[in-house]
């Protein structure tokens, strides 16, 4: 997974340079009753713990996750002009 986002985001940045429309990748939608592990199942394929844990309903709205690679360096810099990942309950730092 981690070898693949540098090169869809090349192909993305060729698809904008181009102006061509974006590049549509393959999505994955995940459905089950309360407290089934979808958030498990998406965090288990991206390969890191990024969605809020707790008891009860925790994610009852619909989430949309992309992935786009930052070089450790640059990271810092994103960081400090975006702001932080944000959710309703948590702060990630993902640097």
């Amino acid at each position: 997974m981690e070898a693949l986002i540098p090169v869809i985001n090349k192909l993305q940045d060729v698809f904008n340079t181009v102006g061509a429309d974006t590049i549509q990748l393959p999505q994955i939608v995940v459905v089950g009753t309360q407290s089934s592990g979808k958030s498990s199942v998406l965090e288990s394929l991206v390969g890191r713990d990024v969605l809020p844990r707790g008891t009860g309903i925790v994610t009852r709205r619909p989430l949309i996750l992309q992935l786009v690679h930052i070089d450790s360096e640059d990271c810092r810099k994103t960081s400090e002009e975006n702001g932080n990942i944000t959710n309703h309950l948590n702060s990630l730092d993902l640097c």
